[in-house]
């Protein structure tokens, strides 16, 4: 199960996701490294629209941790794909894929069925070890 984060967010922390991060996709598939082009290829619904209020930064001991706040919904615009492998991505809407993880339902996806973006998907950035 293939997860990437891009440089700039290992680079600025957390919060290079916060204020960056304008749209969230359901991908069909990833693998690590895929550029934005064969992310928004993948991509299962037109972006649900995210704002740095959608993301909350707290501690965990000595580890901070970036969690999506609310729930979001889509509908989804594809003909029906049968259970993909599906992932959650988080872009800057323009060229950079800044966070991808798994979708672990892999629910079948229909044309026209709405999607649910669950709340608390969370990315942790680990003290070095």
């Amino acid at each position: 199960m293939a997860k990437f984060v891009h440089s700039d967010v290992l680079d600025g922390g957390l919060s290079a996701i916060k204020t960056a991060a304008t749209k969230m996709f359901l991908i069909s598939a990833y693998t690590a490294g895929d550029s934005y082009a064969t992310v928004t290829a993948a991509k299962l619904n037109a972006g649900v629209t995210m704002a740095t209020g959608d993301f909350t930064l707290s501690s965990t001991g000595n580890n901070r941790v970036l969690t999506v706040a609310g729930s979001k919904t889509d509908a989804v615009t594809v003909s029906a794909l049968g259970t993909p492998d599906l992932h959650i991505a988080f872009t800057d809407g323009t060229a950079k894929v800044l966070w991808v993880t798994d979708e672990t339902s892999n629910q079948p996806i229909t044309s026209g069925n709405t999607i649910n973006f669950p709340s608390g998907l969370t990315y942790t950035s680990n003290q070095p070890t």
